[in-house]
């Protein structure tokens, strides 16, 4: 069964089941099942932007932002939190799977919470990206390197208050790091005069810089995901004609950079002592949900052109989700919750197709 027939599949078992997906922990393994990637972290570390930002963003002077209403509508207790969408994220949902808590955003957090706090810190952050400026037109961000560079503070100032330093060591090689970044900065430093292949090399070279600070640091096991589609957006495919289909020539130009990143990272397991990586194929999670072509309006059971809130959308470089945006009333019949951001349902099907079918998630070979 391919990914799309897979997920359509699911959707039908979740509609006729009436599942609630804001509180089934479904992508937990079952006793019988072999879990990804061994399992057994004591943390887990997310770098991301809004795809996995927990709420960093609630702290900063920054336009983008989301802990109002109606996000949040369907997650724990029905309170935004600054997730970018209507509940879990796709970072909670690996938290669930591997058995953790949910990531708390660091920035949320006082020092005596950091200090008591072992199985995890989220950092990711809104609007920014691999590269520095990204996203500073909108505010303040936490780049990449800023994320890992509050990385290192947390070791400074709050794990070595709780670890020996063999037992440190111990910890941050069995702990989990998490990344979901760089779409931003096609989103906002890419256009069709640019080289792709030239923007592609330069952005991959500033990522692999962190993941090698990030090793250089003690982090051993990486769920890495590679860059979402944009050109299949609500925000883009508002724009392209057809009204609905996808501006095919950005997705290319994202899949150079996804080429070259899985290339690397298997160049750098075999570079590096002891480093492991699950690689998460979102790009093609995406595109799946919307059918066998993406150039097409989409086949699937879901909305998948159009976001949940704003209900009424035209595709406007100011409109958005916004707190006296109304909503639909049905986020799980959507893809998207806003115009740049997918459902928990969506969320929820990732886990489901990554560690479950195991159709997009895979770990790279030494």
């Amino acid at each position: 069964m391919d990914l799309h027939s897979f997920l359509n599949s699911y959707f039908l078992l979740v509609l006729l089941c009436l599942l609630n997906i804001s509180t089934i922990n479904l992508a937990k393994p079952s006793k019988q099942e072999t879990v990804l990637f061994g399992g057994e972290f004591p943390a887990l570390y997310v770098i991301g932007d809004s795809l996995v930002d927990s709420g960093n963003n609630n702290h900063l002077e920054t336009k983008v932002k989301s802990n109002f209403s109606p996000y949040g509508s369907d997650f724990e207790g029905g309170k935004p939190t600054g997730r970018f969408s209507n509940g879990k994220t796709i970072a909670d949902y690996i938290a669930i799977y591997y058995g953790l808590p949910l990531v708390p955003a660091y920035l949320g957090l006082s020092e005596e919470e950091k200090n008591n706090i072992s199985t995890g810190f989220n950092y990711a952050s809104a609007s920014c990206g691999i590269l520095p400026d990204t996203g500073k037109l909108m505010g303040k961000c936490l780049s990449l390197s800023v994320q890992v560079d509050m990385f290192k503070e947390t070791i400074a100032n709050n794990l070595k208050k709780n670890f020996k330093k063999s037992e440190l060591r111990k910890h941050l090689a069995e702990s989990l790091f998490m990344t979901a970044i760089g779409v931003n900065d096609y989103a906002f430093f890419f256009n069709m005069t640019t080289d792709a292949n030239e923007f592609a090399n330069k952005l991959l070279h500033d990522y692999l810089i962190q993941i090698e600070r990030l090793h250089k640091l003690g982090a051993r096991k990486f769920f890495i995901n590679n860059i979402k589609p944009l050109g299949c957006y609500p925000n883009m495919v508002a724009k392209t004609v057809p009204r609905g289909s996808c501006n095919d020539p950005l997705n290319l130009a994202i899949s150079i950079f996804n080429t070259k990143l899985i290339k690397s990272l298997s160049r750098m397991s075999q570079k590096f002592n002891k480093i492991s990586f699950l690689y998460s194929d979102y790009f093609n999670y995406m595109l799946g949900l919307r059918g066998p072509s993406s150039n097409q309006v989409g086949s699937s059971l879901l909305n998948v052109t159009s976001p949940c809130c704003p209900e009424v959308y035209d595709g406007g470089l100011i409109t958005s989700c916004t707190s006296g945006s109304i909503a639909c009333k049905a986020p799980d019949t959507h893809i998207f919750f806003d115009p740049f951001h997918p459902t928990q349902l969506a969320n929820y099907m990732y886990a489901i197709a990554c560690f479950h079918e195991r159709s997009i998630c895979h770990v790279l070979k030494n």
